[in-house]
């Protein structure tokens, strides 16, 4: 099975600060999930608040019942437990169980640790097998590493929110015996932004992705192909999440993905250090 896990957050919402295209319509989301099977991308991340992602799915799978992909999706907290959560995202995507669910934040994690213990205790083994959480910075992730009721931790990793700043707490995260998703990989696609449309709170990054885009050069590959592939040179990486807008982005990154780099690439991306993190964080853009 490819360590590629399609996200689908655009089957629900208009999301990404690159996407030009919107939400992805109904019929190019089923064209793109087949492409998906059809390569070997078995894993599918969605979550309750994506806007209608979860029905799309349930659509699909009605649709396709000898299709068996594992899906990961997320908590919506909002007047409700993690139980009735589940519950509910379970009876939309319209499946018996689901392979992983997660707290869509480290808040809502801290929010629902009195929850943890009965949920594992009632649903784990029944209707999902492992519990996750998402984060965004180090110390969220060391707090995550040591609770025993956590099997997932999905965090960032990519050409500029590398190594350097996330390599030695993944390997924990291995050492725990836990497994590791990265998301964000094209940066909600601000590698690709136009110069001159870039935010400006983010300019300070240009001269980074600048040196990137002369080494994709020098290397004769594409920025998307240097993207993927220096996450994927990352052994202690379970699955990659990436999401697409249309088909041709879906086929591009499947073949992007069997791009391979020299060491030497790898340690120059590796040394790249951006020093405001916060510049890394969409949720603070």
């Amino acid at each position: 099975m490819s360590k590629l896990i399609l996200g689908t957050v655009q089957f629900g919402l208009n999301y990404g600060i690159n996407n030009v295209n919107g939400q992805t319509a109904e019929e190019e989301a089923f064209q793109i999930l087949d492409f998906a099977y059809q390569n070997g991308i078995k894993r599918l991340d969605t979550a309750a608040n994506y806007g209608n992602a979860e029905e799309v799915l349930g659509k699909y799978f009605t649709k396709h019942p000898s299709k068996k992909f594992e899906i990961i999706t997320k908590f919506n907290l909002i007047n409700r437990t993690c139980e009735e959560s589940l519950k509910s995202s379970i009876d939309k995507l319209q499946v018996e169980s689901v392979n992983s669910m997660m707290f869509h934040s480290f808040s809502d994690y801290q929010k629902s640790k009195s929850q943890i213990q009965e949920l594992n205790r009632n649903c784990k083994g029944k209707l999902f097998k492992n519990l996750g959480v998402s984060v965004y910075t180090n110390d969220q992730l060391k707090s995550v590493i040591e609770d025993p009721e956590i099997d997932l931790i999905q965090a960032p990793f990519n050409l500029l929110d590398n190594e350097n700043l996330r390599g030695e707490l993944f390997l924990k995260i291995k050492e725990a015996g836990k497994e590791l998703h990265t998301r964000s990989v094209f940066l909600q696609g601000l590698f690709f932004k136009d110069i001159y449309l870039f935010p400006e709170k983010l300019k300070s990054l240009l001269p980074s992705i600048q040196l990137l885009k002369d080494l994709a050069n020098k290397n004769h590959i594409s920025l998307n192909d240097m993207a993927i592939a220096y996450v994927f040179s990352k052994k202690y990486i379970d699955g990659v999440l990436f999401g697409v807008d249309s088909l041709e982005q879906m086929k591009q990154n499947v073949i992007s993905s069997s791009t391979v780099l020299s060491e030497e690439t790898i340690h120059q991306i590796d040394a790249i250090k951006i020093s405001n993190v916060d510049l890394l964080n969409p949720s603070l853009w």
